[in-house]
């Protein structure tokens, strides 16, 4: 004997959620009660022939439902009744006729259905289905005064905006005509909600609590204005608001009475219009736009409707609206989405800070700005390598968004200091120093390269033996090389030299350190090639320099024609790998090579330092060298002598002749280590080496002084005066 035996149902929470909220509903005033009723008490272990009897319906009705829902699930209990016309059955046009002259009473206001079926060519059981489907009740729906929107079969098809304060919230959705199957409007009203006063009747006035609402009323209208101009005159939306004592506020009610395409649906419950606005975004998200189906609209609402149920009012503030193009695009869920997920306000979640998980400093944006577009003038398409070590990567992460943002590639590269560290501890410094082929085929495919200075921890690097540190050097060596071969255009940033290790090397404070390289390095560089270009003249044909200060200061030196160095850190492509080289920046500097044969009198620095040789670091004050016939014959420092001394003992030769001299031009440099000879006005003499801007002198060893607030002469013609420049 065969028996037949119901099929089991099971729920999932969220089914459960969905089929208790449509039971509670009223059974004639929504389709959905009984069937989610069936559903519910079948899940609770219930028989047809008990739920039949418990529902007064007939036990097949029980079984089909039962039947479907094991099949299709929520879909089942949603979709449309057999009794409702199907989609496309009747033509639109005559479905906007037969709700007008149901909401309006055209013609005669007594006609029968039967009548009006004669009129338009359908049947009197479908006039009166299409009356029931969208709520036209003739009884009382002729004592209301006609408004220009009448409501057509539309449903949510796009979020246009959302808004929520501790207050208020608000969100309203693109209406559009329905696709297939039952249409969902804003007729299917929560009985528990009470309609608002229509927006053409009289202003009831501000009320007892008028006077603290303008400034809510004036941020409300400001964002349903913003939803107004998306939509354009041709496009309606439904907006839902809960905003206690809002909905009577005169201001309001006279700004919305000339908008009929904004249909304001108000919630006196914060729990309702949430569910509300859950449903419409669910609705949505099932829905397709006439461009046809969008992948992932279900997951991008979803995701929206997950943000929105964790908020709690009261949290952060968010406002956003939809822009025209958004909603033509298809494009204004997932805007929405990524507005959602980029806030990190405490009202959706708890913002996950990963490396470098943050907008750069606006100084590094400008930074970056500079560097890229006036130093290496980079072009959309170019391709551009990037090399930072941990301590810059905000820095890194400016110069990255902004070569985007120029249409280029980047590519950045990151080493991290700790673990370098570990590394020269833990192995042989011969694995650093080799770069490998797959890093120097970045950088030679590279049309630039953006390198910031590291390790930054400076007093570390020179505590290690010297053999060692030759070794570490090597890898830059190679890498840059390598960009010299390939004729790269590129740039290193000073920047990476600022850390609390060097701070205390250098006796400087770190934080006015960095600002001040920050904002040195977003000096333009066509202001630093203004400025030098006039005394790189005076220089290039020049014979003698003499150099003056009331500090005592006094001397003459020689020139020999050879053309100066004028750092503006604007970064040319060097027409051979021989005439390649690598600008730092900040920069602002003219350097010329001196004549090694003519040297005579004196100078006194009054700039401490505590870098000023070559091969150590320590604290250099108040030094004094004096010249005659070409050479130092004398030196003396305050602070620094014997270790001036020493130093000096182990140079070569040349190390006594005049090197270079260099005058700064850069306005925005006052204590930068290394830098200093860059600050406008100061002039810095060197001895030894100058081989590498012209000189002769090839020596390994140079050592130099600073002087503020003097006076430079080029064959008598002032270029200086008291440390500023002579336009």
């Amino acid at each position: 004997m065969h028996v037949r035996v119901a099929p089991t149902v099971s729920l999932s929470p969220e089914e459960r959620v969905a089929l208790e909220r449509w039971a509670g509903r009223p059974s004639r005033g929504d389709v959905r009660a009984v069937r989610a009723r069936i559903v519910l008490a079948a899940a609770g272990g219930a028989r047809d022939e008990e739920i039949a009897a418990r529902l007064r319906i007939h036990r097949r009705t029980v079984a089909r439902w039962r039947a479907r829902f094991v099949v299709q699930r929520l879909p089942a209990v949603e979709s449309a009744s057999r009794l409702a016309p199907r989609a496309g059955a009747v033509p639109e046009r005559t479905v906007r006729e037969l709700l007008r002259t149901g909401r309006d009473g055209s013609g005669d206001g007594r006609a029968s259905t039967r009548e009006l079926a004669a009129r338009f060519g359908v049947s009197h059981t479908t006039v009166r289905r299409v009356w029931q489907r969208f709520g036209v009740d003739r009884g009382s729906v002729a004592q209301v005064p006609l408004r220009p929107d009448p409501r057509f079969p539309l449903v949510p098809r796009a979020p246009a905006g959302l808004y929520l304060h501790a207050e208020d919230q608000a969100s309203g959705f693109l209406l559009g005509p329905e696709p297939g199957g039952r249409s969902w409007t804003g007729a299917e009203r929560d009985p528990e909600v009470p309609d608002p006063p229509p927006s053409w009747a009289p202003s009831p006035g501000s009320g007892a609590a008028g006077a603290a609402l303008p400034i809510r009323s004036r941020r409300m209208i400001r964002f349903l204005a913003g939803i107004g101009r998306a939509l354009g005159p041709e496009r309606a939306a439904e907006v839902y608001l809960h905003a206690p004592g809002l909905e009577h506020e005169a201001t309001l009610l006279r700004w919305t009475r000339g908008r009929p395409n904004l249909r304001l649906r108000w919630f006196v419950d914060e729990r309702r219009w949430s569910e509300r606005t859950l449903r419409a975004l669910e609705l949505s998200g099932r829905r397709s736009s006439g461009a046809g189906p969008r992948p992932g609209r279900g997951e991008t609402a979803g995701s929206i409707g997950r943000f929105l149920a964790a908020y709690r009012p009261g949290g952060a503030p968010f406002e956003w609206t939809a822009s025209a193009a958004e909603l033509d695009r298809g494009a204004a869920a997932p805007s929405l989405r990524y507005e959602l997920s980029a806030t990190g306000h405490p009202g959706f979640k708890s913002p996950f800070r990963a490396l470098g998980d943050r907008p750069p400093d606006p100084r590094y944006r400008e930074m970056a700005r500079v560097v890229l577009r006036r130093c290496l003038r980079l072009r959309a398409g170019e391709l551009v390598t990037i090399e930072s070590w941990s301590g810059t990567i905000e820095a890194a992460n400016a110069v990255t968004l902004e070569a985007w943002r120029i249409g280029a590639r980047p590519l950045l590269l990151l080493r991290d200091e700790p673990t370098y560290w570990a590394a020269v501890r833990e192995t042989s410094a011969d694995h650093l120093a080799r770069a490998g082929a797959h890093v120097r085929a970045a950088v030679e495919r590279s049309d630039a390269l953006v390198s910031f200075f590291g390790p930054s921890d400076r007093e570390r690097f020179h505590a290690l033996p010297f053999p060692t540190r030759d070794r570490l050097r090597r890898y830059d060596d190679a890498l840059f090389a390598t960009a010299a071969r390939a004729r790269v255009r590129a740039v290193q940033m000073a920047l990476g030299r600022v850390s609390d290790a060097s701070a205390r090397m250098y006796a400087v404070d770190v934080e006015r350190w960095r600002d001040e390289v920050v904002e040195s390095s977003a000096v333009d560089p066509r202001e630093l090639r203004r400025r030098g270009t006039r005394l790189v003249r005076r220089l290039r044909a020049g014979r003698s320099v003499e150099i003056t200060h009331p500090n005592g200061t006094r001397l003459r030196l020689g020139l020999r024609g050879r053309r100066p160095e004028l750092v503006d850190g604007i970064v040319e492509r060097p027409t051979s790998p021989a005439r390649w080289s690598i600008a730092t920046i900040p920069a602002g500097v003219v350097n010329v090579a001196l004549d090694e044969r003519t040297a005579d009198g004196f100078f006194r620095s009054n700039v401490a330092s505590s870098v000023g040789l070559s091969d150590t670091v320590g604290e250099f004050v108040g030094g004094r060298w004096t010249f005659a016939a070409g050479r130092l014959t004398r030196f003396a420092y305050e602070r620094g002598q014997e270790l001036f001394a020493q130093s000096y003992e182990r140079a070569g030769a040349g190390r006594d002749r005049p090197g270079v001299l260099s005058i700064g031009l850069n306005d925005r440099i006052s204590m930068v280590p290394l830098l200093l000879d860059q600050e406008a006005g100061t002039m810095t003499l060197q001895i030894g080496r100058n081989a590498h801007v012209g000189g002769s002198t090839r020596a390994d060893w140079w050592g130099w002084l600073l002087l503020r607030g003097g006076d430079l002469r080029v064959d008598g013609h002032l270029c200086v005066r008291g440390g500023e420049l002579v336009p």
